[in-house]
């Protein structure tokens, strides 16, 4: 039992890594996607 036990408890901890680390990876796509538009909204508004 006790080699089960950890056998989950490694299984938990790769899940939760991977769920962390897709967050991440959406939040700082979102991030990026929304910078670039305020970036390409001023340069439309700017008169060269």
């Amino acid at each position: 039992m006790n080699g089960l036990a950890w056998t989950l408890l490694v299984l938990a901890a790769m899940v939760g890594a991977f769920l962390f680390a897709t967050i991440g990876a959406v939040l700082l796509a979102l991030f990026l996607a929304s910078v670039t538009s305020r970036l390409t909204k001023d340069d439309e508004d700017r008169d060269y």
